[in-house]
């Protein structure tokens, strides 16, 4: 080491090592061999890891391959399983340990229907359990890597096919759409039965599984799910439900008992609690062109937007796009509303733009369906747009003519939206499914889902996991009456959806009725016209874009008023004798 310097300090110029090495050279040289040793390491370290796993399943076929030759081994009559069709004293799960290595065993043993003398109800004897088949499954984790293996083999009685003291049970399994589920879950139960019997088997790409020589007794359990799939299956009797509609089934003997069950995904049910909305508009009658921002082709005159005259020859085509539309406060958007005059020979179509990026540009069909070709009717319901994206908006159209002595015109149009609309918590509510697993000893249903609830701090109450169904939501909280239930209740709640209830709650009148108003196929039909007239009472509405609307004034209880619903491309339908009460609701089809 060279020092430089004078008393009290010393400067540190150049350090030399005996080997020579200066010390930015032994830095890298300390980098170089760092970098080779951690990929020495890792190296290492991916070999010893996969001599784990390879010496893991290794062990696993020699457990296994013992197993099933153990298996073998028995008589033909002991080869069955704990609690299992056929029975026997080997064990449908257990534990084993070999080289530090947990393994799960699970062994099925089944009865299978060979094709060679016919399938099912073909079967030439009408003997199903024709021979065993073994399938032995190891299941381990190493270093957090799970993995698994399985073996099966068959065996075969010495003598003829048997069916003394057995019977078959078939299930077939369907979805809500009546098609076959294939790997569906079916367990089958018999705690009566010596010994009892719980066992599992999965239906074939048909929807089919076979429980073959299962011991002629009664009192077999069913259930049928799978993952992510509702549940169905037998009910046994109980207080609750004295009557089962299927309940547990019998074995006879040499004979072949079918049932059928249905199972689809789940779905998941929102419902929210409100009370009733604050609503603005941007709105244009076109009194002048002020509220327009850009026009080609199209005058404003008279209140209405119609294409350029240029003496008495209208131009064949013509485009408007209104200013923009950025609400101050907004909690929704709500819906597109115009009126307009066509003929014959005459469109007009309605665009919604949004401002992207200073540009404005039609909104595409993914989050507006139809948005792409236009709107030639009205309401549009602009509710689902997401206000990130969507946080201004204008209106676009275009009108055109074939023959230049007649224009379409626009008289107004209009973008609603929702400007406040505050949740209701602690709203109490009941839900109930249409299906029915008995009757009770009135005679009354005994519903297979039946739930009550309270909306939380936000006006919300989850209905998570429930199966396809036909539900009834109704309000038990008193205190209110519901304006609006969109969609309506009774709801059908399809299989894998996500689904989202509305409730719109206010203060409860004396007598009051909400009127919800859909095409023949349930389709809701929004602006519709509905009086109701009695004497001393005419009051006019407009139903929503769920097609429903409430009266709740100066109403009387009676069951005399006349309600007439109308609206356009529809019949006009009189309800005489129309009941109004505390709470009554009238459901109006029109075609």
């Amino acid at each position: 080491m060279i020092v430089i310097g004078g008393k009290g300090r010393q400067v540190y110029k150049r350090f030399i090592f005996s080997g020579g090495l200066s010390f930015v050279e032994l830095i890298i040289t300390i980098a170089v061999f760092t970098l080779i040793f951690s990929a020495l390491f890792a190296g290492v370290n991916a070999t010893t890891k996969l001599v784990g796993v390879s010496k893991a399943k290794a062990g696993a076929l020699s457990l296994m391959v013992n197993r099933m030759e153990y298996i073998r081994s028995l008589p033909y009559n002991d080869i069955g399983t704990v609690s299992g069709v056929p029975s026997g004293n080997i064990p449908q799960l257990r534990t084993t340990t070999l080289n530090g290595v947990t393994y799960t065993e699970r062994v099925l043993v089944q009865y299978v229907d060979d094709a060679a003398d016919g399938v099912g109800g073909a079967d030439g004897n009408g003997i199903l359990a024709d021979y065993k088949q073994i399938k032995v499954e190891y299941t381990w984790s190493v270093r957090g890597m799970a993995d698994s293996n399985a073996i099966v083999s068959s065996v075969v009685p010495q003598g003829i096919e048997t069916t003394a003291g057995g019977g078959t049970i078939r299930v077939n399994v369907f979805d809500a759409n009546v098609l076959p589920v294939s790997g569906a879950e079916v367990r089958f139960v018999n705690n009566t039965a010596a010994p009892a019997i719980d066992t599992i088997r999965y239906t074939d790409p048909s929807g089919v599984v076979y429980l073959s020589g299962a011991p002629a007794v009664a009192n077999y359990e069913i259930i049928v799910t799978d993952s992510g799939y509702s549940t169905d299956g037998t009910y046994t009797a109980s207080t609750t439900n004295p009557n089962p509609i299927t309940p547990p089934i019998a074995v006879l003997e040499s004979q072949i008992s079918t049932m059928n069950f249905q199972i689809d995904q789940l779905s998941d049910l929102t419902i929210y609690t409100y009370a009733p909305a604050t609503y603005n508009e941007y709105f244009d009658t076109f009194s002048d062109a002020s509220g327009l921002f850009a026009q080609a082709s199209t005058t404003v005159n008279s209140g209405s937007l119609l294409l350029t005259d240029t003496l008495g020859v209208y131009d064949a085509f013509g485009t408007a796009t209104s200013a923009s539309t950025t609400p101050a406060s907004i909690d929704s958007w709500y819906a597109l509303n115009y009126a307009a005059s066509t003929s014959a020979s005459t469109t007009v179509r309605v665009f919604v733009l949004y401002d992207n990026a200073g540009t404005l540009m039609r909104i595409p069909n993914a989050d507006l369906p139809g948005n792409s070709v236009g709107f030639t009717s009205s309401p549009v319901d602009l509710s689902e747009l997401d206000l990130s994206t969507y946080g201004t908006l204008a209106l676009a159209t275009s009108l055109d003519t074939t023959d230049t002595a007649y224009t379409p015109q626009i008289h107004w149009w209009e973008l609603r939206y929702i400007e406040a609309q505050a949740a209701i918590s602690g709203v109490q509510l009941a839900i109930e499914g249409d299906k029915s697993i008995g009757t009770d000893g009135g005679g009354q249903d005994v519903l297979k889902y039946a739930d009550t609830g309270t909306t939380d701090a936000n006006g919300v109450w989850d209905q998570s996991d429930i199966e396809y169904d036909i539900y009834d939501v109704s309000m038990l909280s008193g205190g209110y009456d519901v304006y609006e239930m969109c969609p309506a209740s009774p709801l059908v709640l399809d299989p894998a959806v996500t689904e989202e209830m509305s409730i719109v709650l206010g203060a409860a009148a004396g007598n009051m009725l909400r009127v919800n108003v859909t095409e023949t196929d349930g389709t809701p039909i929004p602006d519709a016209s509905v009086r109701l007239q009695n004497t001393g009472v005419d009051e006019l509405s407009v139903t929503s874009l769920c097609g429903q609307t409430y009266f709740g004034t100066g109403l009387y209880a009676d069951d005399d008023y006349l309600l007439t619903v109308s609206a356009g491309g529809f019949t006009t339908e009189v309800i005489a004798s129309t009941t109004v009460s505390s709470d009554s609701s009238v459901s109006v089809i029109l075609n």
